[in-house]
């Protein structure tokens, strides 16, 4: 064999038969189309998936919020005593802010005046939920620094507790408060006006 390709009888080809079995390497545009299209596909599904995700959050946030206003109220029945919840950062001591989104404690508070003091016991500890704000804008005692169950179930703070993350207000959720203790979600605040995120 002379190396001429022969396969095709009066071919003009004269390149080697070693040229025309390599294979050609690179990308043909069909390939390109197709990459870019996928590529479009997931980025647009990622940023779906970030929004679903900060979704996730701030639901489980509210959902933790409720269930332990709920757990709250249901001691203070159960014990007949004050129950109270604060904000806290240490997780031993009310810190006496507004700011609930490092995490705060539950507590007997046997003389109901919304402190945690010598001889009260911490029932729970809350960890920073994973949320950007979570602020209790409240009338009554304490104003937004802490919730006091009473004996009955009820309670003098009526307040929204507002969880905001980075989108803002207009994606904000909230947990109303009012004086018979029970909690309810929402999306505006207790007054009926829209959730501001301070």
């Amino acid at each position: 064999m002379d190396g001429v390709n022969r396969h095709f009888p009066g071919s003009l080809s004269l390149l080697p038969s070693s040229w025309l079995l390599q294979r050609q390497s690179g990308y043909s545009l069909y390939d390109l189309i197709i990459t870019s299209a996928m590529a479009s596909v997931l980025g647009v599904s990622a940023m779906g998936m970030s929004s679903l995700l900060q979704d996730a959050r701030l639901t489980a946030g509210v959902n933790q919020l409720m269930a332990e206003l709920s757990l709250a109220r249901s001691e203070a029945i159960k014990r007949r005593s004050a129950i109270t919840l604060c904000a806290s950062t240490t997780s031993t001591e009310c810190q006496g802010s507004r700011k609930w989104h490092d995490g705060w404690i539950m507590f007997s508070d046997s003389n109901g005046n919304g402190r945690f003091e010598p001889g009260e016991s911490i029932l729970r500890v809350q960890d920073s939920p994973a949320i950007k704000s979570l602020n209790f804008g409240a009338w009554g005692p304490g104003t937004g620094q802490w919730v006091t169950y009473e004996a009955d179930g009820s309670t003098k703070q009526n307040g929204t507790f507002t969880f905001c993350d980075s989108r803002g207000a207009a994606k904000a959720k909230a947990v109303i408060l009012l004086g018979t203790g029970r909690p309810r979600v929402s999306a505006l605040n207790a007054s009926g006006n829209p959730l501001n995120c301070i």
